[in-house]
Parts: C-alpha cells; structure tokens; sequence
C-alpha cells in the first residue's frame, strides 16, 4: 500500500522532467498562448536561471536514477509497463524535494512576470 501510495509523485517528477527537457533542448513548439514581444526579455532571464537549477539538479542523478525516470517517463502511456514493477520505483525523498524547489522558485518567478505584465497594460 505504501509503494502505491509513492508512485504519483515518482510519475509526476518523470513526467515534468521529460516536459521540462523537452522544452530546454526546443522540442516543444511555440504554443498560441505564448508572451507577446515586449516580455522575452524578463522569460529568457527567468528561463537561465530555471535551466542552470535544473541542471545542477540533473547533475545530482546518478546513471541509474536518470535512466529510471526515462524508463517511466516513455511508458507512462503504456499498458505493459503500467502493469510492470517499474512503474511503482521512486528516486530518493530529497531529490523530489529539491526538484519541487527547483519548481516552486520557476513557478514564482512567472508568477511575478505576470503580475508585472498585468499592472503595466492599460
């Protein structure tokens, strides 16, 4: 029950691990709700500093550890795998941790870009 319990964090790390690769090497499109112009600047400089966090962070994983949140990551669709003992391992605690840190400072970070944006339009 506890190993069920472990694995929805362990899927969601793998899964905005892989989101967040994915959109640092520029495999995800320009989305339609994209910033305007005048708000690249502020993205970019948030953006540095989120890629440089998360790098250390990524630096942090061993071989095994990677190589498992890809693993979970590529067989989050598939039934085989959901079935398979994979599925249900977890990279340390403190690791999580630090990733939703790692998170949380990006998210308030937009946060603030947004706020910022919205008192400067009319």
């Amino acid at each position: 029950m506890a190993m069920a319990r472990r694995s929805p964090p362990g899927l969601v790390l793998g899964g905005c691990a892989v989101l967040v690769v994915s959109f640092l090497r520029g495999l995800v499109g320009k989305s339609f709700l994209a910033a305007g112009p005048g708000t690249s600047r502020t993205q970019s400089t948030a953006m540095r500093g989120f890629k440089e966090d998360f790098d250390s962070w990524k630096s942090t994983l061993s071989t095994d550890e990677k190589d498992l949140l890809l693993r979970q990551a590529q067989g989050e669709l598939n039934k085989k795998f959901r079935k398979s003992d994979d599925l249900e391992k977890d990279i340390s605690d403190d690791k999580i941790e630090s990733f939703g840190k790692i998170m949380q400072k990006f998210f308030d970070s937009e946060k603030e870009d947004y706020l910022k944006d919205r008192e400067a339009k009319p």
